[in-house]
């Protein structure tokens, strides 16, 4: 009889150390479990905070952007307009409009979150959905206005800069990211048809350019305004 007594008693004995063990081990994955999440939603604030940090500052830049490609643009197709009505101004020089402010927006957290992973630290699935489209539009832009860059440069340093330039004030270079404006002689320019197709292609640069910026520029305050929601959430 006592030896089953103390059988029983053992087998308690055993059993309540095993619950022991697995309490502590429970509450041990529990504890990391929630540092972990802890964790991630920290390495989330700071991916949202960098987010709208660089999407304020790259809205500021489009912004900036479109305001000078549209004086460029408008100054651009004044002198071809002039040009065909034999409206000349009554100096013996003129102001030929070139160039392109540069654009680089922020895009290193952008694309440190989408291609590194981290997108699934993101509590909103629409704020994660819009990320990714953001990258893909953005990426699409920018090779757009690579592609004007050069067929501004190509036609303002090639045609206007070494065809017509006449005085010591040099253009500045367009890959600078300011707008060249170089003194010509009146007759000389206006009266070249070579002078006339760059600026055309000035102006239709500028306009390829100012439309790709502005279907950018939607979806950058969007943003915006998701990540600031999100941020207040927290």
């Amino acid at each position: 009889m006592n030896r089953e007594v103390a059988g029983l008693s053992l087998a308690w004995k055993l059993a309540a150390e095993l619950a022991v063990i697995v309490a502590g081990v429970l509450i041990a994955l529990g504890a990391d479990s929630w540092w972990e999440q802890r964790e991630e939603h920290r390495r989330a604030e700071q991916y949202l905070e960098q987010l709208l940090v660089d999407f304020k500052s790259t809205e500021r830049q489009i912004q900036s952007t479109i305001a000078e490609d549209e004086k460029t643009s408008a100054a651009a197709s004044r002198v071809i307009d002039g040009a065909y009505h034999g409206r000349y101004p009554p100096t013996d020089s003129l102001e030929l409009p070139t160039g392109y402010q540069q654009f680089r927006p922020l895009t290193g957290t952008l694309t440190a979150l989408v291609q590194g992973g981290d997108l699934r630290l993101l509590e909103s699935d629409t704020l994660r959905f819009e990320l990714v489209a953001y990258s893909a539009t953005v990426d699409e832009v920018e090779t757009v206005l690579r592609h004007t860059e050069a067929m501004i440069w190509n036609s303002t340093e090639h045609v206007i800069g070494g065809r017509v330039r006449h005085s010591r004030s040099a253009l500045r270079s367009a890959t600078s990211g300011g707008s060249g404006w170089g003194q010509v002689d009146v007759a000389g320019a206006l009266n070249d048809p070579e002078v006339i197709s760059a600026l055309q292609v000035q102006a239709v640069a500028s306009r390829i350019r100012l439309f790709n910026l502005r279907h950018l520029e939607k979806p950058t305050s969007r943003l915006i305004g998701l990540i600031q929601a999100e941020l207040g959430d927290r």
